[in-house]
């Protein structure tokens, strides 16, 4: 094994260990509170530990990065929390993943928040329901099968869509966010992403786009 190869290794070796730490306290919690149930008095605790330890290895994953690539930011450096959240009850947004889970997750807490959502499990299907609905927003997952987030993007710029493209990808590099914006996206965030976040990029165009109206 030459030096290379051997560093590769290390590092790799590191990043793994600093990964199973956080995840084993996630296992832990989760099976601890199945076994409690859902009235447990433990569940905030528990649901607390759980969003610590997704900070952590958020933050492993950034430093890992940033090893190779200074100067990357991190979705909470570009976007911050509004102080006072503005109403913007039925604006349009649609969710594109092929992760099933990741996009009802996200579809159901932006319903909450007031949005009308549709969700879309690929490409394809994003496409045809850009299409129809009409949104005033997209958050586009980039690596899909079948069309990908970039092709999916350059497609629906095509449209003349009134909307806004919202990346949210594992890729968070520099090159990554570059070749976003040069494809299409008016924004880029890294997974996994809080929804105070995505919300605060959301309430910024919705305000833009009720000034247009104007």
């Amino acid at each position: 094994m030459n030096t290379t190869e051997q560093t590769k290794e290390e590092c790799l070796s590191t990043l793994a260990h600093e990964l199973r730490n956080p995840l084993a306290s996630i296992m832990s919690s989760v099976e601890l509170m199945r076994a409690q149930g859902q009235h447990s008095e433990e569940i905030p605790h528990l649901l607390e530990v759980i969003d610590q330890k997704v900070i952590t290895m958020t933050m492993v994953l950034d430093n890992f990065l940033s090893a190779s690539t200074a100067g990357r930011d991190t979705p909470s450096d570009e976007h911050t929390d509004t102080s006072e959240r503005v109403s913007h009850t039925g604006f349009k947004v649609l969710v594109v993943d092929d992760n099933a889970t990741a996009a009802d997750s996200l579809s159901k807490l932006l319903i909450l928040r007031g949005y009308d959502v549709r969700v879309a499990y690929g490409g394809a299907e994003g496409f045809k329901e850009a299409r129809t609905f009409l949104p005033q927003a997209a958050i586009l997952d980039i690596g899909m099968p079948g069309i990908d987030g970039y092709q999916l993007v350059a497609m629906l710029r095509k449209e003349d869509l009134s909307c806004s493209f919202i990346a949210l990808t594992g890729y968070g590099q520099d090159k990554d966010k570059q070749k976003a914006s040069n494809v299409g996206f008016d924004f880029h965030l890294t997974k996994p992403s809080r929804i105070k976040d995505i919300d605060a990029i959301l309430q910024q165009v919705a305000s833009a786009t009720e000034k247009e109206v104007v």
